[in-house]
């Protein structure tokens, strides 16, 4: 997970409201000299923030979490001919486009890892059903994808979503934290096999259902979806190391 003054320092530039972006995350000097002065600083800093924040990042609860993994599609060839100057002006006006995206529909970023993103819908940053929040995370996805497509930002999306819990290390003198649970590591095997200008989910997800539930509402009709339908493709994945899933669909925006 990002430091948490990074996730204030970013509240603050999108201008998202949030806890963070009301409260000061500084210690003194002592503290930080101090290990478990630091220790209790940071408990206590996290604590101001709300009951939320303690149970998720101080007691590390488990929480049902929309991921998205944010791609840009083929940029390591984009950026062949790119000095350092320009790659770090690319990223700026990148994410000037996407995180705005993201904290309008209620998402916190994870790791920004130059052209890919990841962030999450979950408590303690979005308090609402885990289905909303899945959906906000669909429909997060796929604006990207729409507003990037047939630019020098065109990206695809991995969507997921399952059980994470937050950890931090406890030797550490830093707010860091990190996700970490089996859906974090299927996202990543599912970003590696994404496609492009398109929003990723696995088969028999429960962002499958969301899809096929969509489809239903909109035609009136039953809809199977284990075969290519309309904008959707099915690809297999079977013996993709570290996933309990055997095939994904790409659905074209």
């Amino acid at each position: 997970m990002a430091n948490l003054d990074q996730i204030k320092y970013l509240n603050e530039r999108f201008g998202k409201e949030s806890p963070l972006t009301r409260k000061k995350m500084l210690f003194s000097i002592n503290e930080s000299l101090d290990p478990d002065n630091l220790k209790k600083a940071i408990s206590a800093s996290i604590a101001d923030l709300g009951s939320g924040y303690t149970a998720y990042l101080d007691k590390g609860s488990n929480t049902d979490a929309a991921l998205l993994f944010i791609d840009i599609s083929d940029f390591s060839t984009k950026q062949a001919s790119l000095t350092g100057e320009q790659i770090s002006d690319y990223f700026d006006e990148y994410y000037d486009i996407v995180i705005p995206i993201i904290y309008k529909y209620g998402g916190e970023i994870d790791k920004i890892m130059g052209d890919g993103i990841i962030c999450l819908f979950a408590p303690p940053f979005l308090t609402i059903l885990p289905e909303e929040r899945r959906k906000k995370a669909n429909d997060c996805a796929e604006e990207i994808v729409k507003v990037t497509k047939n630019t020098k930002f065109a990206s695809k999306v991995a969507v997921h979503s399952g059980m994470i819990k937050y950890f931090k290390n406890k030797s550490g003198y830093y707010k860091e934290y990190t996700i970490v649970g089996k859906p974090l590591t299927e996202l990543f095997r599912l970003e590696s096999v994404s496609n492009d200008s398109c929003i990723n989910f696995y088969a028999d997800s429960p962002i499958h259902r969301l899809h096929k539930a969509k489809i239903e509402s909109n035609t009136m009709m039953t809809i199977i979806l284990t075969e290519p339908y309309g904008n959707y493709s099915r690809y297999n994945v079977e013996g993709l190391k570290g996933v309990s899933y055997s095939a994904y669909y790409s659905k074209k925006i």
